[in-house]
């Protein structure tokens, strides 16, 4: 995938344009980190594509919910999450790149983990639309000074969009086999990570076949 070789050279400082001379840009930590997250996000998908059978290709999702009713992908999920906390696009422009309706998003964003419910997801896209001066897409209340929102990670913590390590990924499969049997919101407070992304990283070690079913058996631990 040539996307794919371009994201992995602009992490590696080196010029894309063929000369593979280094980039004469200045230092970002926090660009070279988004960079890595976004290199990471593309390998992942780039995988299940790879594995997925020959069929053929996907038509492009077109505005007005495209595919709407079809079951989200863990694909879907992964962009839909990245977008999200990686950008102030409001939900009216995340439907049209993904093709679905703008209550499928929020609902979606809800399923994820990233708010409690639907009306803390609609109050935080009113505030991105508001931030655009644009008028408010959802009828309902203005978020409260302590609104409902995503579990944030703790002050302290600042894992948050960080690259997954060999140890990140031991520490997460030891507490989720812990006795104690600790819910993704315990554990992202203690690792330092948002709970949807607690979720996702049980799927990618192979615990789970899809966010699905893990999102199931966290459900189940947290009415345990």
């Amino acid at each position: 995938m040539r996307e794919l070789e371009i994201v992995e050279q602009l992490v590696l400082g080196v010029d894309p344009a063929g000369r593979r001379d280094p980039l004469g840009t200045p230092k970002d930590p926090a660009l070279d980190k988004a960079r890595a997250l976004y290199y990471e996000q593309l390998k992942r998908v780039a995988k299940q594509h790879a594995a997925d059978p020959p069929a053929a290709p996907e038509p492009q999702p077109a505005p007005g919910g495209a595919r709407q009713g079809q079951r989200w992908t863990i694909a879907e999920d992964n962009r839909l999450a990245l977008l999200w906390e990686a950008s102030p696009a409001p939900v009216r422009q995340l439907s049209e790149k993904l093709g679905r309706s703008p209550l499928a998003i929020v609902s979606r964003l809800v399923r994820l983990g990233l708010y409690e419910h639907q009306q803390a997801a609609m109050q935080a896209d009113n505030a991105r639309m508001q931030a655009l001066d644009l008028p408010p897409l959802w009828d309902v209340p203005a978020a409260t000074e302590t609104p409902p929102a995503k579990p944030a990670t703790p002050p302290t913590a600042g894992k948050q969009g960080a690259v997954w390590t060999v140890a990140d990924d031991q520490q997460l499969k030891t507490l989720w086999h812990s006795p104690a049997q600790p819910d993704s919101q315990a554990i992202a407070k203690q690792l330092g990570r948002s709970r949807g992304a607690i979720l996702a990283r049980l799927v990618r070690l192979g615990l789970f076949s899809d966010r699905d079913a893990a999102y199931q058996a966290d459900q189940a631990r947290q009415a345990g």
